[in-house]
């Protein structure tokens, strides 16, 4: 099979399926939330991709891949609006766009402003960018605890010609976190070093961290904590004159120890909040969490220089806290979680009570101007009458249910009667909404809902996008070019959605095989 052949076969799967998508977005009962990012790809092209996340009539909440484009010079916020333009266009959705989760790039401040001007220029949509501009909390959590392990980061962890001994020294000033970066680099930074401490450690490599994702230091400093890999550092380090200044000391260790018991809870935060149906009702939750669990660590220290950097992670989380009231989105999301409601924040936030009213006055007014309808609530229809062969309902029981759905008078208002209604235990909001019973009983607040409780609380499905399409770039196919690449994780997205057909997907895995270097 050809490459030619491969591409056109995906060109035209790619362009029947665009169809179903495109239906499925316009038709959507939520806003079509974007999450957008940047990327270099492994043969150095410049892109932007990003995925939405949706809901459907027939099969609830959606997460697909949409688009992955190259970018004609700089990653900057005028290019990027431009290639979701052309996306909104292409795909007639400019009166649904939702919200946009993102990281906390000042680029993302200028592509969601000027998506703001097109929309308004071209179709007539006002799009306030403001309050639609959110923020990856799992990207949040990244910078506060990049901040407590090494505050503003003058060196790279990444790959480079081999650190200075100028490097070296100042990863070193880091402390013990330092010092253990210096050993882990060091040791896999040929193969014999390695060798030689993979023989002292029963087989067992290090974990090296990196730039990008924070918890590859957690997960650096759990696995060094592991016996059989401290008691090797300790072994190799004796032997190993370049690292005597390295060498970690039993108070090292015990600091160490502390510093992943500190790091667990974020790490533990971001595992809650990155699969498709986790909601952003627990954002707010989580930080709560975070920077009480700050407090509580920095007080129970015993050593001065930890708490100071535990006062620099809690300083970072809370300028990001402070920034979630830029939308209301935040604190509607937790109050239309039927387990959390406003309950949660004059619990939370007891001694802020300023706090909790001007939440109160947000929400309210987003509730109001944008989801309330002035007419009233509709009363449920009768059921239809049942085939006499079928069994018969009792009809109490469907009297008395209908009953629980209209309880409140036709003229109160829906939000209002949530609210007054005491917190239940939901294991999943946004499906909660959708239920008929919430549909009918509160038709535009589970509007409101549905649109809220759909946005993701971080960037994760657009981060995967770029590690699928990091592996489909491979060294085999290093020429392949980004139209290519488009096709295929679209392709691979759709057909794993619950939007196309199993007899109808044209797995795109085994097609991206026969890809040519020139496709």
């Amino acid at each position: 099979m050809s490459g030619s052949t491969v591409k056109n076969d995906l060109q035209k799967g790619y362009e029947e399926k665009k169809e179903v998508v495109k239906r499925a977005l316009q038709n959507a009962l939520s806003s079509i939330h974007v999450v957008p990012d940047n990327w270099t790809s492994p043969n150095c092209l410049g892109v932007i991709g990003f995925t939405v996340q949706f809901v459907t009539e027939d099969h609830g909440l959606q997460s697909l891949v949409v688009r992955i484009k190259e970018l004609e010079g700089q990653h900057s916020g005028e290019n990027m609006a431009e290639a979701i333009m052309e996306f909104i266009r292409e795909y007639g959705i400019a009166s649904k766009v939702g919200y946009f989760m993102m990281d906390n790039a000042t680029n993302m401040n200028t592509m969601i402003d000027k998506i703001s001007d097109d929309l308004e220029h071209e179709f007539d949509v006002f799009y306030d960018p403001l309050p639609h501009r959110l923020r990856c909390v799992g990207h949040i959590i990244c910078l506060a605890v990049m901040e407590f392990l090494l505050g503003k980061r003058p060196l790279t962890t990444g790959f480079y010609s081999g650190p200075s001994e100028e490097e070296v020294e100042n990863w070193r000033k880091r402390g013990e976190i330092g010092k253990l970066h210096n050993i882990v680099v060091y040791i896999t930074w040929t193969p014999q070093r390695l060798q030689t401490f993979t023989t002292l450690s029963d087989g067992l490599r290090l974990r090296r961290d990196n730039d990008t994702r924070w918890n590859s230091w957690y997960k650096m400093v759990e696995w060094a904590l592991r016996p059989k890999i401290r008691q090797a550092v300790t072994i190799f380090c004796a032997q190993e004159p370049a690292l005597q200044d390295d060498t970690l000391t039993q108070p090292d260790w015990l600091t160490l120890a502390e510093i992943h018991k500190f790091l667990e809870p974020f790490y533990d935060a971001t595992v809650a909040n990155e699969g498709i149906g986790d909601s952003i009702s627990d954002v707010l939750p989580t930080m709560d969490y975070l920077l009480h669990h700050i407090e509580a660590a920095k007080t129970a220290t015993t050593l001065p220089h930890l708490a100071t950097m535990m006062e620099t992670a809690w300083a970072k989380l809370a300028d990001y806290y402070e920034l979630t009231e830029d939308s209301p989105v935040y604190s509607a999301a937790t109050v239309l979680n039927p387990s959390l409601k406003w309950a949660y924040m004059e619990r939370t936030w007891e001694d802020k009570l300023e706090w909790i009213e001007k939440a109160k006055e947000r929400v309210g007014q987003l509730w109001r101007e944008t989801y309330k309808s002035t007419s009233s609530c509709p009363i449920l229809r009768p059921s239809p009458p049942q085939d006499c062969t079928t069994k018969r309902l009792n009809g109490y029981k469907m009297w008395m249910k209908e009953q629980k759905s209209t309880i409140f008078n036709k003229d109160d208002d829906e939000y209002e009667v949530y609210c007054r209604e005491p917190v239940m235990t939901v294991s999943d909001p946004l499906k909660w909404w959708l239920e008929p019973a919430q549909r009918r009983r509160f038709p535009n607040l589970s509007l409101m809902a549905i649109d809220i409780l759909s946005i993701p609380p971080m960037s994760t499905e657009t981060e995967r996008l770029f590690s699928k399409a990091k592996l489909t770039v491979s060294d085999v196919r290093g020429s392949m070019n980004i139209d290519t690449l488009n096709l295929v994780e679209c392709l691979r997205s759709w057909d794993r959605s619950a939007l196309i057909l199993p007899s109808d997907c044209c797995y795109v895995d085994q097609a991206g095989d026969h890809t040519t270097q020139d496709s």
